[in-house]
């Protein structure tokens, strides 16, 4: 299989102010196919050379990523102009899309979700932060966009990190990048506001407000505009969740204070600490809690929005129209629409689709001839005339001879013939005759035996 055929784009799940994001199919060989997520600079970036490099940092630096709790990169491609990153696809939703269904609801998340949820940001980024290139040296890391939109959660209470586009190994940065402010400014770090360096800690500081969030069901810096919201995040005043949540325990209030410490030397220096403490509150609080508790509230964040979708004509067989991008067709080797992809074999399994066609008849493989020339060059017995109708009866013994008798009168009428004797004791009773089976037999090499004719 060719490289431009290696990718077909289903739907558009997701689009923002610099990228757009695909459900694809990643094509394979005997049917093979896997689900993947594709996403795509938006045209009018295409022409940002500043911009496409901070594009192709991300699928550079995902793939040196591969844990559980970071979204991998598989590959990296362009077609008509337009690059594209191929990644996992995730089955779910993300934090803010939850959170938004919670407020949607008048609900709240749990305590011990909230927790949870943020210990597993925390874990990601720790080994974020950790990784190390294919020599071994240590890449320093930085996201610099940790925020709702970037966690996503699967069906099934698994939480992974994505969209490093904005990340950068410190090694690479250089004057301009230190003064650029880059990420959402309601989830900036206090010191990135004021010019300095932005280094692990900014993160801590992000997930930190990830967990306020979650707990008190509102955001935390959000201004009339951004220049207010810029304010909000470099004065760092933060207000006690306890105004909107007053059964959040002292042990989470002590953690949250110190993971949104203004003073960086004050907050937590790693993930792994800021994880270590939050896996002991939840040791103290008196409701465990497991995935299947997280994955409960994204199941229905995630039905929520599939049938606000439906109800928009935008399921997955929708009209896509112009969202469908012919670049990316192009790339994949498609028609040019999905709805005119070919129909494809189902197998017996539900849900699952083979990329193979149909079953193939074996008769179109020439086992005929490749079986009848072997059996030419193999000799014959001779053949044995045997008639198989008749039943196999042995012929009766011969008569055992009775005396000598006087002749008869002349008038005397020959006697009738005698059935028969019995067969005398000790000779062997005659053989039973087959019985004819009546069913067809197969005939032919033994492939047409396995697969019929």
């Amino acid at each position: 299989m060719s490289e431009s055929q290696r990718y077909h784009v289903i739907e558009k799940i997701a689009a923002g102010g610099m990228a757009e994001v695909f459900r694809g199919e990643s094509a394979g060989i005997e049917g093979f196919r896997k689900k993947v997520a594709i996403k795509r600079v938006l045209p009018k970036l295409s022409a940002n050379s500043e911009f496409i490099q901070m594009f192709l940092d991300e699928a550079r630096l995902g793939a040196y990523l591969c844990h559980s709790k970071c979204v991998q990169v598989f590959d990296i491609g362009q077609g008509g102009g337009a690059h594209f990153i191929v990644m996992e696809y995730v089955d779910g939703a993300d934090l803010k899309e939850v959170l938004d269904y919670l407020s949607a609801h008048k609900q709240q998340m749990r305590i011990e979700v909230a927790c949870r949820v943020a210990m597993d940001v925390c874990e990601g980024l720790a080994y974020a932060h950790a990784a190390c290139d294919h020599t071994g040296r240590c890449l320093d890391i930085v996201h610099r966009d940790i925020s709702p939109h970037n966690v996503l959660i699967t069906r099934f209470g698994e939480v992974k990190l994505v969209d490093f586009g904005l990340a950068k190994a410190s090694s690479h940065l250089n004057a301009e990048d230190e003064d650029m402010v880059k990420g959402k400014f309601g989830y900036l770090a206090p010191e990135v506001t004021m010019g300095q360096r932005p280094d692990k800690r900014v993160d801590i500081f992000a997930a930190g407000i990830l967990l306020w969030e979650m707990l008190a069901g509102r955001r935390l810096f959000l201004g009339d505009t951004d220049v207010e919201t810029f304010k909000l995040v470099r004065a760092a005043a933060i207000p006690d969740p306890r105004q909107f949540r007053p059964d959040i325990p002292d042990d989470v209030l002590t953690v949250l204070g110190k993971a949104l410490a203004k003073d960086p030397a004050q907050r937590y220096q790693s993930g792994n600490d800021f994880a270590r403490d939050l896996g002991l509150v939840l040791r103290k609080l008196s409701r465990p809690v497991t995935y299947l508790d997280i994955a409960e509230v994204v199941r229905l964040a995630a039905d929520e929005r599939a049938r606000r979708r439906k109800a928009e004509g935008k399921t997955q067989a929708g009209d896509i129209g112009d969202l469908v991008l012919d670049a990316l067709h192009q790339f994949s080797g498609s028609p040019g629409s999905v709805a005119s992809e070919a129909i494809r074999a189902t197998l017996g399994t539900p849900g699952i689709e083979a990329g193979g066609g149909g079953f193939e008849d074996p008769s179109a493989w020439g086992l005929d001839a490749v079986f009848e020339e072997a059996a030419r060059s193999v000799p014959e017995p001779e053949a044995i005339e045997v008639e198989p109708d008749e039943p196999d009866v042995p012929a009766p013994p011969p008569r055992p001879q009775a005396p000598a008798r006087p002749a008869a009168p002349a008038r005397a009428a020959a006697p009738a013939a005698a059935p028969p004797a019995a067969p005398t004791e000790g000779a062997a009773p005659p053989a039973r005759p087959r019985v004819q089976d009546d069913a067809p037999k197969k005939e032919g090499p033994f492939w047409r035996r396995w697969f019929g004719n």
